[in-house]
């Protein structure tokens, strides 16, 4: 598996869990990225989601989070640490989901969905750090797709 610099290893029993995204403003579309890995980097999960009618690269950001709460949850990893590069997602969850943004109702959700877990943080990590997850957002974004994989990782982020 590809190795990040920077990367946080979570705290013992915490699987991390990364979230990023591909945003083009043009055509207001984007994608998400979102990867589940254990202590030593092994891969867990991964989910990828194309999205159209995005305001933003917020409620792209926004969406992301989402996509990779629903992957935890679906997959049962009830003890996760969330990294981040995109600061107003995290300091946003960090104040229990309050926004004014048009990104309210993904907040809502995100916070619904983070009752779920007996164990759950987010951090803001730097780019070099999450580029696992940027690199799924980018294969969404050219195949226009929206997928998991559980156990098996994909090639190319081997």
């Amino acid at each position: 598996m590809k190795k990040e610099e920077g990367w946080k290893k979570p705290p013992d029993g915490k699987l991390l869990l990364n979230v990023d995204v591909s945003y083009k403003a043009e055509s207001s579309t984007g994608s998400t990225g979102a990867i589940i890995r254990d202590s030593t980097q092994s891969f867990i999960g991964a989910r990828i989601c194309y999205r159209e009618n995005l305001a933003d690269a917020a409620m792209a950001e926004a969406n992301a989070l989402k996509e990779g709460l629903v992957l935890a949850q679906m997959m049962g990893c009830n003890r996760i640490m969330i990294q981040s590069d995109f600061f107003e997602v995290v300091e946003t969850m960090k104040l229990d989901g309050v926004s004014v943004t048009l990104c309210v109702p993904i907040y809502d959700e995100c916070c619904m969905i983070w009752q779920d877990f007996i164990s759950i943080s987010i951090d803001h990590c730097n780019q070099e750090a999450n580029c696992v997850a940027h690199e799924l957002a980018k294969v969404a974004m050219q195949s226009k797709l929206s997928c998991n994989w559980v156990n098996e990782p994909l090639s190319f982020i081997l």
